[in-house]
């Protein structure tokens, strides 16, 4: 036994001890200048504290600054799904890097074995992913998948490159629970004044995706909001007016969250609220909760009372009045909550001062107790047989149905195809278990082998079906280790002074994790940007004096010129990116000139890209210049082999050219068989003879993005 828990002691030192960048040096001894006096100022040193308590006026950690100001903008910015959002910002992150190494003296002081372990795991990700399009023949595909890892490598060790303060957590509990809040404001006020904040609906209007544009991203984002706020509002460690503040913003969060109608979204929050309450500070909790729960429950109430808010007509004249009812009701609900939870001041300050009693017993009590009563509720309303019905449900059941109230869905348990796309994730896995079939290639997998009667998609809603999918077993390990380190450094802070703070961040970061077993959070760093710089943070070694190696200045220096290469990717994108935009648009205008001219300007950014020659290849079409367009068409399939829009492509330019295209349209159909553009071409072509091939391709509609 005494052996087991040496080797325990052992690898618990090894997570934990910072790592030592240089020999410590003596305080005293054999210096020609050591005596008493270097003694009392060391030992003066080691008794000040290295830093503030949470809520004193500290100045903001900059990484702290960064995640919130990055969870803002990529809000904003569709979540930073699009590649050239994300290029901007790894340019941002390595800008911000470069500062922190060439104006640092210690640049690494916080440096620590959890923090090697999670971002050499982050490092092997990404440099994974930028190979695997040797292997798929699609380096376009990789490079934007390459530039989310590298984004979020550069956030985990931006924030535990610093020496970690006490405090910290904390602050980034606040912050980030503060920004989420101010994202759901708006989101909200996009519903109920849409003539003050006019969005987009998009194409599923009765539920609220405004700003990140997908629901069940808003939804997850939602949950994670409601965690970190009441962590906010129930810790001791916040200041006054910060748990007043988050108090109010509950019940826009949790309106905003019912707003989405996303179950994933729902069992997130249960997920995290639950464990927070579990492995969290419970006496804080006593007041916090019912001053945030009742306005938010009749909140509720009134939100599922309006039947045309929650529709695709919420912003018609009909449904003015359920607007201003609920906005009425809105802001009752969170000035209700912020005079509830400054009332229950009086009592934090009483259930601060007192000691609990019963300790480990009460705690045990508390726990039987809870268990007992799960399960005699259990049984009183037959819980396993109710499980069963909905395991049979979602399994049996493939698409919700469409009703009248969205809010039905919430008690649906179809599957929504998800059982079909992991399905092909799976196949896909068991075709190429080592490597995978390459970075953002699950698309090309899904439009071959989906089932019929399967609309399009283009990830696969599982965050570790499609690594193993596209990465292979490599792929998922390295991100196993990283996210787990993570999850470690949050997890090994619940009994220190930051522990409201862990237990927030771990029980979110868990419920984020369940939600991305079920949907595509990972391309969308609006949800992850927070958890990255909190397991930094917490991986960092704390500060001390002496701490981390001082670098020479051309050390730094160099440091940050190879910081700076990891711009060239991104920039390569973002310009790619930007000039592919307006080339589409020209051409969908009409004027080639200009699209051909951008299309130009794309591909010198990015030669590996398809888009560009495809665009090319139809301007030369219309442009009469057949051979040219065949070429064209060639090397857009080269660069992309297993897309069937290039092959589609590819026969439409040689029926043109009036050499056979029966054999590139075969490849397009075989390539996506169920698309209706790609069917009709290769039956109206196999139909038709050579001198009608021309006529059929002119009139071919084209699958331009």
């Amino acid at each position: 036994m005494s052996k087991y828990r040496k080797g325990v002691d052992v690898i618990r030192r090894f997570f934990e001890e910072p790592v030592s960048w240089s020999q410590r040096r003596p305080l005293h001894g054999s210096g020609p200048r050591a005596g008493t006096g270097s003694v009392v100022l060391a030992a003066t040193l080691e008794q000040q504290p290295v830093a503030r308590r949470a809520g004193a006026s500290a100045s903001l950690r900059p990484a702290v600054a960064a995640a919130t100001a990055l969870t803002l903008v990529l809000a904003f910015r569709a979540g930073g799904f699009f590649p050239a959002v994300t290029g901007w910002v790894v340019i941002a992150l390595c800008a911000t890097l470069v500062l922190h190494i060439t104006l640092s003296e210690r640049p690494f002081a916080g440096w620590s074995r959890t923090l090697t372990v999670a971002t050499g795991a982050l490092a092997l990700l990404a440099a994974w992913t930028l190979l695997s399009g040797a292997w798929s023949d699609a380096q376009a595909r990789a490079l934007p998948e390459f530039d989310r890892a590298l984004a979020y490598l550069l956030v985990v060790v931006l924030a535990g490159a610093g020496a970690r303060r006490a405090g910290d957590l904390p602050a980034l509990v606040r912050w980030t629970g503060f920004a989420i809040g101010v994202v759901c404001v708006a989101a909200v006020l996009s519903r109920v004044v849409p003539e003050a904040v006019p969005t987009d609906p998009g194409f599923d209007a009765d539920r609220l995706a405004f700003p990140l544009t997908y629901w069940n991203a808003l939804g997850a984002f939602s949950a994670i909001g409601l965690v970190v706020l009441l962590c906010v509002s129930c810790s001791a460690a916040q200041p006054p007016w910060a748990r007043i503040a988050a108090a109010g913003l509950l019940p826009v969060v949790a309106a905003t969250l019912l707003l989405t109608f996303s179950r994933g979204g729902l069992a997130a929050a249960a997920i995290g609220l639950l464990l927070f309450a579990a492995i969290g500070r419970r006496r804080g909790l006593v007041v916090a909760l019912p001053a945030a729960a009742l306005p938010t429950s009749a909140l509720i109430a009134i939100v599922l009372g309006s039947e045309r808010l929650t529709s695709e007509h919420f912003a018609t004249a009909a449904a003015a009045g359920e607007r201003r009812r609920v906005l009425v009701a809105l802001v009752a609900a969170a000035l209700a909550a912020a005079m509830l939870r400054a009332v229950g001041l009086v009592a934090d300050r009483r259930l601060a001062a007192a000691r609990p009693r019963g300790g480990r017993r009460a705690a045990v009590a508390a726990v039987l107790v809870a268990v007992a009563a799960v399960a005699g509720l259990a049984v009183a309303v037959d819980l396993p047989a109710r499980i069963e019905d909905q395991r049979r449900a979602f399994v049996e059941g493939d698409v919700v149905p469409v009703t009248s109230d969205p809010s039905d869905r919430l008690t649906q348990a179809g599957n929504n195809g998800r059982l079909a796309q992991w399905r092909v994730a799976l196949d896909t896995f068991e075709a190429e278990p080592l490597r995978g079939t390459g970075a953002g290639t699950y698309r090309l997998a899904w439009e071959r082998d989906r089932p019929p009667g399967s609309a399009p998609a283009v990830d696969g809603h599982s965050l570790y079906l499609e690594t193993l999918a596209e990465l292979g077993v490599p792929g998922l390990a390295a991100l196993a280790v990283a996210l787990g380190a993570l999850l470690f450094a949050l997890a090994r802070g619940l009994r220190g002074p930051d522990r409201d703070a862990h237990a927030a961040l771990l029980a979110a970061a868990l419920a984020l994790l369940a939600h991305a077993a079920i949907d595509w959070d990972w391309e969308m760093p609006v949800l992850w940007i927070w958890l990255l710089a909190a397991g930094g943070l917490a991986a960092a070694g704390a500060a001390r004096p002496g701490a981390g190696r001082p670098l020479p200045r051309m050390a730094r220096v160099v440091a940050g010129l190879a910081v700076l290469l990891a711009t060239l990717t991104p920039w390569s994108v973002i310009r790619s990116e930007s000039a592919l935009g307006s080339a589409v648009s020209a051409f969908k205008s009409g004027d080639c000139g200009a699209a051909a001219s951008a299309a130009l300007d794309s591909l010198g950014a990015l030669d590996v890209r398809a888009e560009p020659l495809e665009i090319l290849g139809y301007c030369d079409i219309r442009a009469r210049r057949p051979g040219l367009a065949v070429d064209a068409m060639r090397a857009a399939l080269a660069r992309d082999p297993g897309a069937w829009q290039y092959a589609y492509g590819l026969a439409v330019a040689l029926a043109v050219a009036g050499e056979d295209p029966r054999a590139a349209a075969a490849e397009a159909l075989r390539r996506n068989p169920l698309d209706q553009r790609a069917r009709h071409l290769e039956r109206a072509l196999r139909e038709a003879g050579p001198r009608r091939w021309p006529r059929v391709a002119m009139r071919a509609a084209i699958p331009l993005r």
